[in-house]
């Protein structure tokens, strides 16, 4: 029962984040800056959404991602690139990760994972690409045009292996809060 519990509880966060990312983009929702103390005050949802949504919006104000993540400091781009793959891989998994654009974070996912001290995590990922032999500095090869590609991708590696196993380990965002906790004054 806890594991149904914690996977409708992962689907919920990932279509509610879908949600709020989706009218945040729209302009129907407006984002209210929040830093300092006032993070310290929110629950852990509260306190990793409110983080992610703020650094989504500074980075969206900028003219392309790359661009933003060299003016953003080093745990915002942290908790950024761990937000947009653990949501990738929520929603689709990590063929989808590395078939979105955000396959343009897979060389720095490893670190980031360190960083927030998810070793499980970062296990799974590091044996998934040696195991694969995927270069994460060349991932043309998953840049698709079509519903039929895609079908494809998903069967050029056990993409489900790594989903099935990537559900079993404590939420990412747990360990994403943790860490923003710990840098607070860097938000």
């Amino acid at each position: 029962m806890k594991k149904i519990f914690i996977k409708f509880k992962s689907a919920f966060m990932v279509l509610l984040s879908f949600i709020t990312v989706l009218l945040s983009s729209c302009g129907v929702l407006g984002t209210k800056q929040v830093h300092g103390d006032e993070l310290k005050k929110l629950s852990d949802v509260e306190l990793f959404e409110t983080v992610y949504f703020q650094i989504l919006d500074t980075v969206e104000s900028f003219d392309n991602e790359e661009a933003a993540l060299s003016q953003i400091n080093v745990e915002q781009k942290t908790v950024y690139i761990l937000g947009t793959y653990d949501m990738e891989i929520q929603n689709g998994g990590l063929c989808q990760f590395f078939v979105n654009s955000s396959r343009a974070f897979a060389p720095y996912v490893e670190d980031s994972l360190e960083k927030v001290g998810a070793a499980e995590h970062k296990k799974l990922f590091a044996d998934f690409i040696e195991n694969n032999n995927i270069d994460v500095n060349d991932l043309d090869s998953f840049i698709i045009n079509d519903l039929d590609q895609y079908e494809s991708q998903t069967k050029r590696y056990d993409f489900d292996s790594f989903d099935n196993k990537y559900t079993t380990l404590p939420e990412l965002t747990d360990y994403i809060t943790r860490y923003i906790k710990e840098n607070t004054e860097k938000f």
